[in-house]
């Protein structure tokens, strides 16, 4: 590679970097606004997707035994949690609430490029940090459901799934500092 191609994917990933930060930010006010089901469902969906998504891709990329056996892990709950959601939306509770959605949203997809198309050495980082970004995004938006949330069954969801996300989180912020 050429110094200049190489400067030029530096640059693109540090961009790469701060579109995702923003993007986190903005996804987790959003998130702590979130009381109506049809939002919920969208978003905790596209979250689940987003997470077995972007560790399937760290499965194939990561050359670290620590991020690969995360990124199973996080494969293995998001699926557990999308079936959860799936089983709360078959519920009469949750009749007239939005389908569940099959697809990422436009800024999950962008997070998954950017992820994509990070340095082999700045993968496992890159990936953390999204880890970070969407499960304090996840745990905002289970937690104000939760407690704030317009449909009982969905709430139920929501707080049944919040412990496991607060372990999430937890476990990848003690991940970064040893990283670091």
């Amino acid at each position: 590679m050429s110094q200049h191609s190489e400067q030029h994917s530096r640059v693109r990933h540090t961009v790469d970097k701060v579109q995702d930060a923003v993007g986190g930010v903005t996804g987790r006010m959003s998130a702590g606004m979130t009381t109506a089901a049809d939002s919920f469902v969208q978003n905790a969906a596209v979250g689940d997707l987003y997470e077995i998504a972007s560790s399937e891709l760290a499965l194939e990329r990561t050359s670290s035994p620590e991020v690969r056996e995360w990124a199973k892990q996080m494969i293995d709950d998001h699926m557990t949690s999308a079936h959860q959601l799936s089983a709360a939306m078959e519920m009469n509770e949750t009749r007239g609430v939005a389908p569940i959605p099959t697809e990422l949203d436009t800024r999950r997809r962008k997070m998954y490029e950017h992820l994509e198309s990070a340095p082999a050495d700045k993968f496992d980082a890159a990936y953390l940090d999204q880890q970070l970004m969407a499960h304090q995004e996840t745990l905002t938006l289970l937690r104000t459901y939760g407690t704030e949330g317009d449909n009982p069954q969905l709430r139920s969801f929501a707080l049944g799934a919040a412990p496991v996300i607060a372990r999430h989180l937890s476990h990848v912020k003690a991940y970064k500092k040893r990283a670091s």
